[in-house]
């Protein structure tokens, strides 16, 4: 089958968009997103305001496309992790460092969602839906999540599953072992926010990595083995 390769429109297109939302977050988090204008977003990307709507409706669109950017970011190295020549442990290691090092350029985007009520039961709407949404553009936003999230999933599982047939992880569901994975790195990512202390990504991949090889059940070393 012929593999489809964007053209030169979608390609500058995709550009524009990438600058308006990296624009929109210096915006809103000098603003905060109720403060934050369409004009404000299209001065500080240094486009028009009628280009900017031609990408984006409104600032709940920007704010959707916020979103799925960093979703995209990771799909993007998770995948690229996966079909690299490393091993299966160091693949898992480079996934977390990955997720957290994103993560720490989206630090005051995430604690301004944090911080924020509205934005908080945004989140919630977005990712928890309790009933079918009647906005198209959030309908698609959702399908569009959901999809990168499965990509990610299964590149996530594809690698335990190698590691697990070469004998280097536990016989084991790889989805639910990903699934621990998932919710440690998650944790830590929320916990980082009131910790004095601060580690780069790599450091706290080593450790988390560590933990998750090994267990924190004390092991007693036989007699003879003591260093």
């Amino acid at each position: 089958m012929r593999q489809v390769t964007p053209d030169r429109k979608e390609i500058i297109q995709a550009e524009y968009k990438r600058l308006m939302l990296q624009a929109a977050e210096r915006v809103i988090l000098r603003r905060g997103f109720r403060s934050a204008t369409m004009d404000e977003i299209a001065h500080e990307a240094r486009f028009s305001k009628a280009t900017l709507y031609k990408y984006f409706k409104n600032k709940g669109e920007i704010l959707l496309g916020i979103i799925l950017q960093y979703f995209e970011e990771v799909r993007t190295r998770v995948l690229e992790i996966q079909k690299a020549d490393y091993e299966p442990e160091e693949k898992i290691k480079l996934i977390i460092e990955s997720i957290l090092d994103i993560q720490s350029q989206k630090e005051n985007i995430s604690r301004m969602f944090l911080q924020d009520k509205s934005l908080r039961e945004f989140l919630h709407r977005f990712f928890a839906p309790a009933k079918k949404e009647n906005n198209r553009e959030f309908q698609q936003a959702l399908r569009v999540f959901k999809s990168k999230r499965q990509d990610i999933f299964e590149a996530g599982c594809q690698v335990i599953k190698e590691g697990i047939e070469r004998g280097k992880f536990i016989k084991k569901s790889p989805e639910s072992i990903l699934n621990y994975i998932w919710a440690v790195v998650e944790g830590l990512v929320h916990t980082r926010y009131w910790r004095e202390k601060k580690f780069t990504p790599r450091e706290e991949a080593d450790e988390v990595f560590g933990f998750l090889m090994a267990g924190i059940a004390y092991r007693p070393i036989p007699k003879g083995e003591e260093k």
